[in-house]
């Protein structure tokens, strides 16, 4: 393992986790009006970039790790486990949250409209949004799910490996 690509996947894992925490901190307080629009939505792009960059530096950095299929499919397992249990706890923050908008808007307007806090709080266009899809959950998450790809990509080559050395040892 390489002190520079070390560095260059901390930096990029950082440089990702200030984004998401960027997107966190654009979240209007619950009860507030929310302009027009959800200009966090651009930072989905750069994200996007990095997240592509990110499993290229895991594959790069586990390059000359040797594991065993099975070691490989644990992981994989493990990891999968890791980012549905994060979907999970996510499902139960936005029902949280959904209850802290229904109380500022109670406190705000003496009634709770759950027909406007349904929709303040479905999809990622919303502004209010944005602090349940950019958050250290979800940060962890990506995390997890680029090392997911990297492993997946490990596992394929070794699977590949193994035929090769199968069929190179018939003839």
């Amino acid at each position: 393992m390489k002190i520079k690509h070390l560095t260059g996947l901390f930096i990029n894992a950082l440089v990702c986790l200030i984004l998401v925490l960027l997107g966190n901190a654009m979240t209007p307080k619950p009860g507030t009006s929310s302009g027009n629009g959800n200009p966090v939505i651009l930072l989905l792009i750069p994200l996007s970039i990095l997240f592509l960059v990110l499993v290229l530096q895991w594959i790069r950095m586990f390059k000359d790790l040797n594991m065993s299929l099975s070691k490989l499919s644990i992981l994989i397992l493990a990891l999968a486990g890791y980012i549905i249990a994060g979907y999970v706890f996510q499902l139960h923050r936005l029902e949280i949250y959904r209850d802290i908008q229904a109380d500022a808007f109670k406190l705000r307007y003496g009634e709770v409209d759950w027909n406007h806090i349904e929709s303040i709080t479905t999809g990622i266009l919303s502004i209010h949004m944005n602090n349940q899809f950019f958050n250290w959950n979800t940060y962890f998450m990506m995390i997890a799910f680029s090392l997911l790809l990297c492993f997946i990509y490990k596992w394929i080559q070794g699977l590949a490996n193994r035929r090769c050395d199968g069929t190179s040892a018939k003839k």
